[in-house]
């Protein structure tokens, strides 16, 4: 960008502090004492070097504050010489908080950051050089105080509309406006990460005090977002440290910290790390700066106890997580600058059966034994190079590291010997270059962005696991139609992509087309996907937009798939790359503090890979069939009420959204003997009772059913009242379930009770996601109590998730001494298999609580 020359600000800065100061000489020369101290000085625009023209100080010891004049100049009395918090807010700009010591009158220039989310209350909105259809960026400052999330950036991002969990609630990966949520793009400073939760999902792999904003992009998504389908999540980590500050949390989950100083510029040229003992000193030129920060959980300490004294159960899972992030920079001029950014999670999950069924769960499971063990590693290294606010290029190199562990036993007896002893460990590593720039051509009209990626995907597996092999009747743990294979792959994929989009604004109108091209070597083809952007922002804030384009995603470089079916990553040219088509119009309307926002969209997913076993017309076994599609539609509402920075009031926003999604797997009705269909709708693959007689296939192959995380209708009320130190929120939720395929019949298992003497019935279903169980609403608050000191703040907490202890029915639960039967009364039994039911054995009520220290 282009500014005024700064040598006329430089010297409208130097003019009105002499003015000021010759003030003050006046007053001392006629004689007027003031026992009060003056802090005065300038605040203006760090990028521009110009004064704002509104504004506010706040002084949070005094709470005292004084409103900035239409020439950036403010000035506030304290009562005696100490150290003060001030806080400086301007619209548009960051918010400034800095300790400055006062002794006499002092005079003190206050640069503001520009800023793309307004950091009060729970904030919401987007970059003022970005979308903002189908967009929302979320200020992480405040948004620890959504409750329900366990202070996580990753779980606030389910308060907006049209985001929901796989598991329905709480826990589970994320799904977006009803797509495939395989197709969800996961990006921390540009570096994909393809395990972005701890397993469960209570808590994301990066601490969220490292996160400046997260961007979520719901549909038609910009050019330079490739390998997704449905979705977009970036994060944005912390990118300027002025003093040596820090973090720490402890909760009843886990704890977490984060540490982070300056690199200081002397006077000499040496260079030197912030220190806490400089803390309220005069601010002195840096360089860069140096971020750690980790996380570690002690759920089987303090959790698993807590649910056992509660419930009366001890329960055999026991997870365990930790993580850690490492960022560094350093700019050896204005121009050129050189970052380092480092992170890791490690996850470790395990399951012990042991105790007899005697409760209807299957006999089976008795002894089942579960261990998993992840770790994952990103790295990355960035050279900028920005000569101008006009141009700006950064080069970057990455690697996205993962090792998995998988160890499952089935030791009853009549299991098929495919599921014993199934051990598979996998190492799925990606490493790539990436280079974007972005261009002002004309000044505030014509701005051109581009860039080119390529990418190494090297995945190696080893080990046994279990395959449908097409034989058999049945699809239960006894059936032979599973047989185990044995794994050793080392495969070796290759991608190359870029994109360039032109955005072109004029007055309040917005043009913005791009494209996008990725090569996908083993298939040997590429991706056209054209994309773009129209809108029209009017004098009273109101802002209309269309968006949409093709977007597209080669499932063979995805490592969630290859842990767990490493083949799928080596299938060549019969699996052409899934792709989609978006179309989105929204309306968004700003009047004061309140935003109103209206989008409609429909999303139409081609070519899913569908496991399918079978005969090619090459001669050769495939494995999968690109055959799927998905066709999700709906509506978002959403009203925003922001509160001014300081001040005391409500917050926060209420939103309803509506899905429809529909899945086809296209597979063939009967496909002989060739094989046995599975589709990705998030249902059982097939219709067991056409299995039992030997109508092996999806015989739902041509007809749309619902998809398997649908969720039609979804009301979230999320509502804050900051009064003081104190802050209070609330989120109430209210939905329909997603789809489950219903139980219709049962199959006597004869080698079961020839073998043991004792009965054992297995369910037979009906048509995939065909049913619905009722609708579910859930209350959650959290209170904080924030005190304020010179060195930072001490910040207790407390949040309620599930106030009323509302249980969701999340199943049918099968018995399996008994058949099937739907009325108490048939065959003398006082009770139907199956039975609707939650899970009984675990707590819905779920408290937490905790302390964050700032310093």
């Amino acid at each position: 960008m282009i500014f005024p020359n700064k040598s006329i600000y430089s010297g409208l800065l130097t003019a009105v502090l002499c003015m000021y100061c010759f003030s003050n000489q006046q007053n001392r020369l006629y004689g007027q004492k003031n026992a009060e101290l003056a802090l005065q000085g300038i605040v203006y625009d760090a990028m521009t070097r110009a004064p704002v023209n509104s504004g506010i100080v706040l002084i949070l010891e005094l709470k005292k504050k004084s409103e900035i004049s239409n020439t950036g100049v403010y000035r506030i009395t304290v009562p005696k010489p100490g150290t003060y918090t001030i806080a400086v807010k301007s619209e548009g700009l960051k918010l400034f908080k800095s300790a400055v010591a006062v002794q006499g009158n002092t005079i003190k220039n206050i640069p503001l950051e520009p800023f793309s989310a307004r950091a009060s209350g729970i904030t919401i909105t987007g970059k003022r050089d970005l979308q903002t259809v189908s967009r929302h960026t979320m200020s992480l400052k405040k948004i620890k105080e959504v409750p329900a999330t366990f202070g996580d950036s990753m779980n606030a991002i389910t308060a907006l509309p049209g985001v929901i969990r796989t598991g329905g609630d709480l826990f589970g990966p994320i799904v977006i406006r009803g797509g495939e949520y395989h197709g969800i793009r996961y990006l921390i400073d540009d570096i994909p990460i393809y395990s972005p939760l701890h397993y469960g999902g209570l808590h994301s792999v990066i601490n969220s005090n490292l996160i400046e904003e997260i961007d979520l992009y719901s549909s038609a998504f910009p050019a330079e977002f490739g390998s997704a389908t449905s979705a977009v999540i970036s994060m944005n980590t912390i990118d300027e440290v002025k003093e040596f500050s820090g973090y720490t949390d402890l909760s009843i989950l886990s704890a977490s910290a984060l540490a982070q100083t300056c690199i200081i510029n002397n006077d000499d040229g040496s260079i030197a790390m912030g220190s806490p003992l400089e803390y309220g000193r005069k601010e002195r030129k840096t360089s860069g700066y140096i971020i750690a920060s980790g996380r570690i959980s002690y759920i089987d300490l303090i959790i698993l106890p807590l649910v056992g004294l509660l419930t009366g159960e001890r329960l055999s899972v026991v997870p365990n997580y930790w993580d850690y992030q490492l960022k560094a920079k350093y700019s050896f001029n204005s121009a050129h600058s050189l970052t380092l950014f480092c992170m890791g999670s490690k996850d470790y999950f395990r399951l012990s059966n042991n105790k007899w069924a005697n409760d209807g769960s299957d006999p089976l499971l008795t002894g089942l034994k579960v261990n998993t063990d992840q770790m994952s590693h990103g790295q990355g290294i960035y050279y900028t190079y920005q000569p101008s606010e006009r141009f700006r290029n950064r080069l970057t190199f990455y690697s996205s590291l993962r090792e998995s562990s998988v160890q499952v036993n089935f030791p009853a007896p009549g299991v098929t010997i495919a599921l014993r002893d199934i051990s598979l460990s996998s190492r799925p590593y990606i490493f790539g270059f990436l280079d974007k720039f972005k261009i002002e051509a004309i000044k505030k009209h014509l701005e051109l962005r581009g860039g080119a990626e390529y990418n190494i995907y090297y995945f190696t597996a080893s080990g046994q696991r279990p395959q449908f092999s097409g034989r058999g009747l049945t699809m239960d743990v006894t059936s032979d139609a599973l047989t185990p294979v044995f794994i050793k792959e080392k495969i070796v994929n290759h991608t190359i992509g870029g994109y360039v989009e032109t955005k072109f604004t004029y007055g309040g109108f917005t043009f913005v087309p791009g494209f996008r091209s990725d090569y996908f070597r083993r298939i040997n083809q590429a991706t056209w996907d054209p994309r773009c952007l129209i809108s029209y922002e009017f004098p009273s804030k109101t802002t209309i937009s269309l968006a949409g384009g093709k977007y597209s995603y080669f499932f063979q470089t995805n490592p969630n798939n290859f842990d767990g079916s490493p083949q799928y990553a080596k299938i060549g040219k019969y699996a052409p790359p899934e792709w989609a088509i978006h179309r989105v119009i929204g309306l968004k309307q700003e009047i004061g503090l309140f935003t109103l926002q209206v989008e409609g969209y429909w999303n139409e997913f081609n070519d899913l890979a569908q496991q399918y076993v079978h005969i090619g017309p090459d001669g050769h076994v495939r494995q999968t069939m690109s055959s799927g599609k998905i066709r999700a539609y709906g509506a978002e509402i959403m009203l925003e009420m922001d509160r001014r920075e300081g001040e005391d009031g409500v917050f926060g926003w209420v939103s309803y959204t509506y899905t429809r999604s529909r899945f086809r797997s296209g597979l063939p009705h009967y496909p002989g003997s060739y094989g046995v269909a599975f589709d990705s709708s998030g249902g059982l693959p097939t219709t067991l009772d056409d299995v039992v007689f030997n109508k092996i296939g999806d015989i739902w192959g041509n007809r749309w059913r619902n998809y398997g995380f649908e969720q039609n209708h979804n009301f979230k009320l999320i509502l804050g009242y900051a009064y003081k130190k104190h802050m209070i929120t609330g989120k109430f939720m209210l939905y329909t379930s997603t789809p489950y395929t219903p139980i219709v019949y049962s199959q006597e298992d004869t080698e079961y009770h020839a073998t043991t003497g004792m009965y054992r019935y297995i369910p037979v279903y009906g048509r995939t996601n065909s049913r619905h169980f009722p609708l579910y609403h859930r209350l959650d608050v959290r209170y904080s109590n924030t005190t304020t000191y010179s060195w930072g703040h001490v910040s207790w907490y407390i949040e309620i998730i599930n106030v009323y202890n509302n249980r969701p029915i999340v199943t049918e639960r099968w018995d399996y001494r008994f058949p099937y039967f739907t009325s108490v009364k048939q065959l003398n039994f006082n009770r139907k298999n199956p039975k609707r039911s939650s899970y009984s054995d675990t707590i819905a009520f779920i408290p937490n609580f905790g302390v964050e220290v700032k310093f």
